[in-house]
């Protein structure tokens, strides 16, 4: 008899559009710190002083670059780290901006990325028999994204979100610079993992902003 163990990794994201004041995250014991990138056992995101406004719970793709990167640490040693995150406006169908595009596992970028910063928190749930898991928070703010950095100006929206991989060991220590359209980003970052959503509407003028706690996990 042939003994089989599926091992798949995954990734799902929650995302929360809020408008006003922003959620607040507070990360709770640190485990470990490397070049900047610090390491938590949980984070409390608390949404109670916050008008949240539409929230979307979304299975995602690691792309191929992503499951390379995995393998390559196993017989390597050579590990990137997740450590920023992405958002772009290019992510749902022209027709439509209600209907996300379906990303495929050769993408090495986002469609159409308008903003890259440094994730606010990471945790890591691991040791027990049926959770392997690590999280990513990010908030982003309509008031820090330029409006330039959009396809439509006029009418600004984000639809699709990706996680970074970065090497911390050979290139730059965190925390980094945010990126915007049309600036180039740092040549060690690669893409992990892309999701494409419905489009949240992102104008300044009405304080909206969208977090986003990403969750990859092995099962």
């Amino acid at each position: 008899m042939r003994l089989k163990d599926n091992i798949a990794a995954k990734g799902r994201l929650e995302l929360f559009v809020t408008k006003g004041d922003l959620p607040k995250v507070t990360p709770v014991r640190l485990l470990s710190r490397f070049r900047g990138h610090e390491i938590y056992q949980d984070a409390i995101l608390d949404f109670s002083e916050t008008n949240v406004i539409e929230r979307q719970f979304l299975e995602n793709i690691i792309v191929n670059t992503g499951k390379d990167a995995v393998i390559r640490a196993l017989t390597t040693g050579f590990v990137k780290t997740i450590a920023r995150l992405a958002i772009g406006d290019r992510g749902t169908i022209p027709s439509d901006s209600t209907v996300p595009k379906v990303p495929t596992p050769d993408m090495s970028a986002l469609y159409n990325e308008v903003y890259r910063s440094d994730i606010d928190v990471t945790t890591l749930n691991i040791g027990t028999p049926t959770i392997h898991e690590v999280k990513f928070i990010k908030t982003f703010s309509a008031l820090t994204v330029p409006i330039t950095a959009f396809s439509n100006q006029a009418n600004p929206a984000i639809n699709e979100v990706g996680l970074i991989l970065c090497d911390l060991l050979g290139g730059d220590p965190l925390p980094r610079a945010d990126v915007y359209s049309p600036n180039p980003n740092l040549a060690d970052e690669e893409l992990f993992s892309i999701r494409c959503f419905k489009s949240v509407p992102f104008e300044a003028a009405n304080e909206i902003a969208v977090t986003i706690r990403y969750t990859i996990y092995i099962e």
